[in-house]
């Protein structure tokens, strides 16, 4: 089933409130049909990095605490890390509540973690996986078995090795994960302190979703 899951809605809505696409009201159906086609798709933008990468800012893996000075004590392998970004999104404002977007949404539910701002803890999501295909695409595949995002990466021979040594990914799913260049920027003028910015604002505003998952290298 993977991404592809029926949209819900807030049966509590009034008559009076409206959906909107692309700044157009749209009636109910149209907000299901479009959420249909949004799961349906499951290619999407992507990177690969280590956990220590400038653009993400995490620095490095607190393993212990020093019981004389109590600083924190680090580690020095970093964990290999998969960025999975939609092209697509579908937004909800509901009164009351911050937006969200409807397929982070469907990850947190099938058990990928909501990822804040600041320290994180580095959390295993359970019966979900990632597999290296025979075509160098990365798939993460949600806890039913289904494909819920898919990426093409250039080999990165470091990386892989890290990916096959550790057993598990770090992945993170969201619409700004600092993966792709923002419209009228080239590409070579969005450096890392940007990207940076761009992935901890998301945090901020719960639009991301990650966890540890399992590596399968189907090579």
């Amino acid at each position: 089933m993977g991404r592809h899951r029926r949209t819900k809605v807030n049966k509590s809505w009034s008559e009076g409130d409206r959906f909107r696409i692309n700044g157009h009201s749209v009636g109910l159906a149209e907000v299901l049909a479009a959420g249909a086609e949004l799961g349906s798709n499951v290619e999407d933008s992507g990177q690969t990095r280590l956990l220590n990468a400038p653009e993400l800012g995490f620095g490095k893996i607190a393993t212990g605490i020093d019981r004389v000075t109590g600083e924190l004590t680090a580690g020095y392998d970093p964990i290999p890390v998969a960025l999975f970004e939609p092209e697509r999104i579908m937004m909800i404002n509901e009164p009351g509540r911050r937006p969200r977007e409807i397929q982070v949404e469907a990850a947190i539910s099938a058990g990928l973690n909501r990822i804040p701002a600041g320290p994180m803890a580095l959390l295993p999501s359970p019966n979900w996986s990632l597999h290296r295909l025979a075509d160098e695409r990365l798939e993460l595949r949600s806890p039913d078995g289904g494909a819920f995002s898919r990426i093409r990466i250039a080999p990165d021979p470091s990386w892989i090795s890290s990916a096959v040594s550790h057993r598990q990914v770090l992945v993170f799913y969201g619409p700004r994960l600092g993966v792709r260049v923002p419209p009228g920027v080239a590409s070579g003028s969005y450096p890392a302190h940007a990207r940076r910015g761009e992935f901890r604002s998301a945090r901020q505003a719960g639009l991301v979703a990650g966890g540890l998952v399992a590596f399968h290298n189907n090579r």
